[in-house]
C-alpha cells in the first residue's frame, strides 16, 4: 500500500493537533510511509502492558496492509492509547495530587453515590431517582462530598460500572481457549436496527458461561454487514475469533441475513444452529389456529371458568372423583405465556378428570333453575360426549406432550443439546407414525372402536355420540395436522439428532456409560473420530496432538472408572477443565468446544425483556452504550447488597482526578452487619486500574 507522508500528517492533524503521538518512517524514496507508531503507547508501554485490551499493534509498529485511516482512528479512540494520553498529561506537570488522607475521604464519597447509582440500574429506576436517593441519604447524614447529585452525574457513574465489568467480561473471553456467539436484532422506536451480542464460554471454574457482551447498530440486515458488525465488536475489544470461535447462532430479523457460509469461508468447521425455541410457542399456536381444535380450546376456558369462579362446583368435582375412585383433579387454566406448556396441563388434566366433570356438568345442568345456565351446562355435556371432540382432545393431548417436553427443555441458559436430540428424533418418529394415520395408546383404541361399531364408542365409561362421517373425516385430517406440525419444526430442528458434530456430545453424559470393560473399550472413539476430522482445522490451529487425543481418551476412561465414578458428569468435567487440564492437555481441547455449542437464544429474550423496560418513557432517550450498560448491571449484575464499586471508582478517580486508590480494606455485604460472622466477602467485580499502570 502507498501512502504519503502528507496523508499520514494529516490524519494526526484531524485526530489529536495538540499532541505529537503519531511516528512514522519513511521509505528510501522519502515520499512514502512504510511504518506507523504510536509515540505515547511505546512510552509507557510498561504502565499500560497489563491492560485487558492491550495490543502490542501500534507499540511496534504497523506495516502493509495495516496502514489505514481506519487503524489508526480505532487505535487512537482505543483503552490503551487513552491511558498513555492520560499518563503522558501527568508525566509533562506536577499537579496537585491530593494527601492520602484527602484521597481515602474521596475514595468513600465516592463509594457511596457509586452505590447509590448502582442500586438505580439494578432496580430499573428511572435515572431522576438518584437525585431522590441521595438526597435522602444526605438527610440520614451520610456525607457524599461536594460532587454535584445530578442525574447526568447518575449516567457517569453507571458507565464507568459497565466499563469496568466490561473489561471483566473481555479478559474473561480472552483467557477462555474457545467461545460461540449468539447474536439477536430487534428495531427500537426510532427503527434503528441493533444487534444484540452474547457469548457463551467456559469460565474459570469450569462451567459453561453465557454473558452478554454488547449492543451494535446494523445498517440494513445484509449478511456481509452482519459478519463485518460481528467481527470488528470483537476486534475493537482485542479478541480474535479466529482459532476460538466454535459456533454461531442467529435469531429474530438475523435470522433473514445468516453469516453462516460467509464465516465458514475461513472456519470450515464452524457449528451453526438457528435459535430451535425462536417463537416455537407461537408457532405451534398457529398450527391449531382456525382448526377443529378451537373447540378443545373453548372448551378449556369455559370450565376453568366455571370451577375455577365458584368453590362449591369444585368441592362437589372432588366428591364424585372420589366417589368415582378417579384421580382426584380439575380443569386447568390454558391460557399464559408458555402456550404449549399450558394447553398440555389442561389437556392432561381434562382427560384426567373426564367422567368426573361428565357427571358433574350433568347434576348442575338439572339443578339449576336458571335458563341460560342450563344452556350452557347442555352446551358443555354435548361437546364432551362427541366423537369428534374427544378425538381431538386426544390427539392435542398426544401432539403436545413432547413438544411440551422440547419447549420445557429450551427455556434454560444452559440447554442439554444430547437431551434436546433425543426428543427431536422421537418427535420425528410419532410424527411419522401418526402421517400414515396409525395413532397408538387411547386415541387408537377410541379410533379403532369408531371404525368397528360407531353407534357404540365409549370413553371413561361415557358413550360417545357420532356421525357416520366423523371419524372418515378425521381419518382425512390426520394426515394435515401431522404435515402442518411437521412444517412447523422442520425450519428449527431440521436434521439436528443427526448433526455429525453433535453426536459427540454423548461421552459427555458420563452417566450413561456403559459399566462392562469390554463395551467401555470401545466407547466413543467413533465419535471422537469423527469430532476430530470435523474440528480438524481448529485443533490444527490450537496444536492439538490428535493421536495423543486418543490415547489419553483412553486413559480418561480408564481414570474416570477408579478414581471419579462417584463423581456425577458436571463435577468431572469441572474437575479436567479448572485443575486437571495439565493431565489431558488434548482432550481438555475437545471437552471445551463440546461445552461451547450454542442451540438455545432464550437468553437473549431475557435481554430484549429487560432492554423494553428500561427504554420506558420515564427514562427519557440513552446512548447506546448506556443502554448495553444499564442492560448489563439489570441482566447480570449482583444485588446491590454485593456490589462492590472499589474497581469503577478506581477508574473514575484515575481519570478525573490523578490519583489512584489502593484501599486496603475490603467492603463487606449487609449480611456482615446481620449477626452472620460466616458471611463471605463481596466478590469483586471489574478490574482495578493500579493493576494496569503501575509498575
Amino acid at each position: 500500500m502507498t501512502l504519503r507522508v502528507e496523508t499520514v500528517k494529516r490524519w494526526q492533524l484531524e485526530l489529536h493537533s495538540a499532541q505529537d503521538w503519531l511516528q512514522y518512517e519513511v521509505g528510501v524514496d522519502g515520499c512514502f510511509v512504510v511504518k506507523i507508531q504510536c509515540a505515547l503507547c511505546s512510552k509507557h508501554k510498561a504502565k499500560i502492558k497489563g491492560l485487558r485490551n492491550f495490543s502490542p499493534a501500534f507499540v511496534n509498529g504497523v506495516e502493509g496492509n495495516s496502514l489505514k485511516k481506519d487503524n489508526v482512528k480505532k487505535h487512537f479512540q482505543s483503552e490503551m492509547h487513552q491511558k498513555a494520553s492520560a499518563l503522558e498529561k501527568l508525566a509533562g506537570s506536577t499537579p496537585d495530587l491530593p494527601s492520602a488522607m484527602t484521597q481515602t475521604i474521596e475514595e468513600s464519597h465516592f463509594n457511596r453515590l457509586f452505590d447509590i447509582a448502582y442500586t438505580v440500574a439494578k432496580l430499573e429506576m428511572p435515572l431522576a431517582k438518584f437525585k431522590v436517593l441521595a438526597k435522602l441519604e444526605l438527610r440520614h447524614g451520610v456525607d457524599l462530598g461536594q460532587t454535584p447529585i445530578t442525574e447526568q452525574k447518575c449516567r457517569e457513574y453507571i458507565d464507568y460500572i459497565g466499563r469496568t465489568t466490561k473489561i471483566e467480561l473481555v479478559q474473561a473471553i480472552q483467557e477462555a481457549p474457545y467461545f460461540s456467539v449468539v447474536v439477536d436484532s430487534s428495531s427500537d422506536s426510532g427503527m434503528t436496527e441493533k444487534g444484540m451480542i452474547y457469548v457463551l464460554y467456559v469460565d474459570r471454574t469450569g462451567l459453561p458461561c453465557m454473558r452478554f457482551f454488547g449492543f451494535r447498530e446494523l445498517d440494513r440486515l445484509h449478511p456481509e454487514c452482519l459478519r463485518r458488525t460481528v467481527l470488528d465488536a470483537f476486534l475493537e475489544e482485542g479478541v480474535d475469533l479466529e482459532g476460538k470461535l466454535v459456533g454461531y447462532m442467529a435469531d429474530g430479523g438475523t435470522i433473514r441475513a445468516d453469516i453462516t457460509e460467509l464465516l465458514r469461508e475461513d472456519m470450515p468447521y464452524l457449528v451453526s444452529l438457528s435459535c430451535v425455541s425462536h417463537h416455537l410457542e407461537m408457532a405451534v399456536k398457529k398450527v391449531f389456529y382456525g382448526t377443529a381444535f378451537d373447540s378443545v380450546n373453548e372448551m378449556f376456558s369455559v370450565l376453568a371458568k366455571l370451577y375455577w369462579t365458584c368453590h362449591s362446583q369444585i368441592e362437589e368435582l372432588r366428591a364424585l372423583a372420589q366417589i368415582m375412585q378417579e384421580v382426584d383433579s380439575k380443569p386447568q387454566q390454558a391460557n399464559g405465556t408458555r402456550w404449549v406448556q399450558h394447553r398440555q396441563r389442561a389437556s392432561r388434566a381434562l382427560l384426567q378428570a373426564y367422567p368426573a366433570v361428565i357427571c358433574s356438568l350433568a347434576n348442575m345442568s338439572t339443578q339449576t333453575a336458571l335458563p341460560k345456565e342450563k344452556a350452557i351446562f347442555q352446551e358443555c355435556l354435548k361437546s364432551l360426549r362427541s366423537l369428534n371432540f374427544v378425538l381431538h382432545l386426544l390427539f392435542f393431548s398426544e401432539i403436545l406432550e413432547p413438544i411440551g417436553k422440547l419447549s420445557s427443555s429450551l427455556q434454560n441458559s444452559n440447554v442439554d443439546l444430547v437431551y434436546t436430540a433425543s426428543l427431536v428424533e422421537k418427535f420425528y418418529g410419532t410424527l411419522e407414525r401418526l402421517s400414515r394415520g396409525v395413532p397408538q395408546g387411547t386415541l387408537g383404541e377410541v379410533f379403532e372402536d369408531a371404525v368397528k361399531d360407531p353407534q357404540m364408542v365409549y370413553f371413561s365409561g361415557t358413550r360417545l355420540h357420532c356421525g357416520a362421517e366423523t371419524t372418515q373425516a378425521f381419518r382425512e385430517r390426520l394426515p394435515v395436522y401431522v404435515a402442518a406440525v411437521s412444517e412447523c419444526f422442520l425450519p428449527r430442528f431440521g436434521a439436528l439428532h443427526q448433526m455429525e458434530p453433535l453426536r459427540c456430545l454423548k461421552i459427555l453424559e458420563t452417566e450413561l456409560w456403559p459399566d462392562d470393560p469390554d463395551e467401555l473399550e470401545n466407547y466413543g472413539n467413533a465419535e471422537l473420530q469423527a469430532f476430530s476430522r470435523h474440528f480438524a482445522k481448529l485443533l490444527a490451529l490450537n496444536r492439538v496432538d490428535i493421536t495423543k487425543l486418543l490415547e489419553e481418551w483412553e486413559q480418561f476412561k480408564q481414570y474416570r472408572a477408579e478414581s471419579l465414578a462417584s463423581m456425577s458428569s458436571q463435577q468431572i468435567w469441572q474437575n479436567i477443565l479448572s485443575r486437571e487440564r495439565a493431565r489431558f492437555p488434548n482432550l481438555q481441547h475437545v471437552i471445551h468446544i463440546l461445552h461451547c455449542f450454542p442451540v438455545s437464544s432464550v437468553v437473549l429474550e431475557w435481554g430484549y425483556t429487560a432492554v423494553s423496560r428500561l427504554k420506558a418513557e420515564s427514562r427519557g432517550r440513552i446512548s447506546i452504550h448506556t443502554l448495553e450498560y444499564l442492560t448489563r448491571i439489570a441482566v447480570e449484575g449482583p444485588e446491590p447488597d454485593v456490589f462492590d464499586p472499589q474497581a469503577a471508582v478506581s477508574l473514575y478517580c484515575f481519570e478525573h482526578m490523578g490519583f489512584f486508590i489502593e484501599s486496603a480494606v475490603k467492603r463487606t455485604s449487609l449480611s456482615t452487619f446481620s449477626g452472620d460472622e460466616s458471611s463471605p466477602p463481596r466478590k469483586k467485580t471489574g478490574f482495578n486500574p493500579v493493576e494496569c499502570v503501575s509498575d
